[in-house]
């Protein structure tokens, strides 16, 4: 194969001489036909340097180490002990003592294989002593906030896709995994995206296509599927899931870990503090009580939210209607509340909604920091994530539900979701746009300056509200 390749004379001669393949490496070593081990150490560390660059993040610095270990194991003899090859780099790094050593070292004290995570970690240290800085996103690195976990399974339950979202920060991100179970269960592929709700967006639309329910996971029960998978040979078969697989591994390996460790308040679960008023609201449940909420449109920037006061008792079918009138939605799609005693709307069968009037307010988000969410038009999936904020008596001759504040205007309907309002705001901004006029005239607006995005009128929400207020509690 090689003399076919017409690989060089003195590679043939080489590889017909030598007894054995560590006699040939050698060989080929003082032929000048394979780098030094110098060279070799500053290929590796050089792969380490982007991390180094200003604005690196721990998601980087995750997925760098994840494709170092995965070309690590297509590299290594079957037989070889991983640990012991990544511990042996460390000790080549750490004597190195360069700021990409450093970068090496700290992402392998939380990723690297069995042993060579203390090994990596002592060599961090003892590089931070000797001077060297420590890289600004190592205080995060394997410590990101755990957001939905969701997925579906087909029809005939052959292959399974989940996604797993997660936040540093401000910056969130989802990891899509597909299992193949006709060939043994585990991973078939794996991708990374910036965009976790067009991710959301794209399950929800596959699985309606084909008539299968979009799941949501806890931590605890998205860290079973995972757990299940990864221990399973991999199984991908075109060469791009190969590639992708080999990478994200260690990475998938890593957010388990995150999803096994998740507490009570990361998995939706009311914290110790908030079970008390949990199981007082559900004693007495004649008692009058007002659930204060902060309603937002996810995926906004800037952020689009409504703050409001309703009554507890008010059934989510009632809460869909408030959501309508103080954000300014038409009310022309389906919608459903996604909670966790499941997803309340429009009853249908086939997508799994259960009634809406079924259920109150009090009783699928009882305590405070409890969090459901809104989903309205399933094409362009206007996510809506509302937060409990408080919970207490009502006021006086007051009327609920109201409207206490808000932010920025209500996106046009059928505009392409959170997406396509992103991409209408910058053609109605640029006069110049070949879709300037096209989109004025499908907004039936004549000017651009005659759409405010930034515009809330405060009053005009609790006029809308009117309709559906009562008070509780007279004077």
């Amino acid at each position: 194969m090689l003399a076919a390749d017409a690989s060089p004379e003195q590679l043939l001669e080489a590889l017909q001489a030598a007894p054995d393949p560590f006699e040939l490496l050698d060989q080929l070593g003082e032929a000048g036909l394979l780098p030094s081990e110098e060279e070799i150490l500053a290929g590796v560390l050089g792969s380490w340097t982007p991390l180094l660059r200003p604005g690196c993040g721990p998601l980087d610095a995750e997925l760098v180490g994840a494709e170092f270990l995965g070309v690590l194991r297509r590299l290594a003899p079957g037989d070889a002990d991983l640990a012991e090859i990544v511990t042996g780099m460390i000790g080549q790094a750490e004597a190195e003592g360069s700021p990409g050593a450093m970068a090496m070292v700290t992402v392998l004290a939380v990723m690297g294989p069995g042993d060579a995570r203390s090994a990596a970690s002592g060599a961090a240290a003892r590089l931070a002593a000797a001077g060297l800085a420590v890289p600004p996103w190592a205080a995060g690195l394997r410590k990101p906030k755990i957001g939905r976990c969701f997925g579906y399974v087909d029809f005939f339950g052959e292959q399974e896709t989940i996604a797993l979202c997660f936040s540093y920060g401000r910056k969130r991100h989802a990891i899509g995994v597909l299992i193949d179970h006709v060939l043994g269960g585990g991973v078939k592929d794996c991708f990374i995206s910036d965009q976790p709700d067009q991710i959301r967006a794209h399950y929800r639309r596959s699985a309606q296509q084909f008539g299968l329910e979009c799941r949501e996971y806890s931590p605890a029960a998205a860290a079973s599927i995972l757990a299940r998978a990864l221990a399973r040979e991999p199984c991908p078969e075109q060469p791009d899931q190969v590639e992708d697989v080999g990478e994200r591994l260690d990475l998938l390996r890593s957010r388990l870990e995150v999803l096994s460790a998740a507490g009570p308040g990361e998995s939706g679960e009311p914290r110790a503090g908030q079970r008390s008023r949990a199981r007082h609201l559900g004693k007495d449940p004649a008692c009058p009580m007002v659930h204060k909420v902060k309603i937002t449109l996810r995926g906004a920037k800037p952020p689009v939210w409504r703050r409001l006061e309703v009554p507890s008792d008010f059934a989510l079918s009632r809460l869909h209607e408030c959501v309508q009138q103080a954000f300014g939605w038409a009310g022309c799609h389906l919608w459903v509340f996604a909670t966790p005693c499941g997803e309340f709307g429009d009853p249908d069968p086939e997508l799994g909604h259960r009634g809406a009037s079924a259920r109150s307010l009090r009783e699928v988000a009882p305590a405070v920091g409890d969090r459901i969410r809104y989903i309205y038009d399933f094409g362009d999936d206007w996510e809506h994530e509302i937060a409990v904020e408080d919970i207490g008596p009502p006021e006086q001759d007051v009327a609920y539900p109201r409207c206490t504040a808000g932010r920025r205007a209500c996106p046009p309907e059928d505009c392409g979701g959170i997406w396509g309002y992103q991409e209408l705001l910058e053609i109605l901004a640029d006069p110049r746009h070949p879709e300037h006029a096209e989109r004025l005239d499908w907004l039936g607006l004549d000017a651009a300056t005659e759409f405010d995005p930034a515009a809330f009128d405060l009053d005009e929400a609790n006029r809308a509200l009117k309709g559906l207020a009562k008070i509780l509690v007279k004077g």
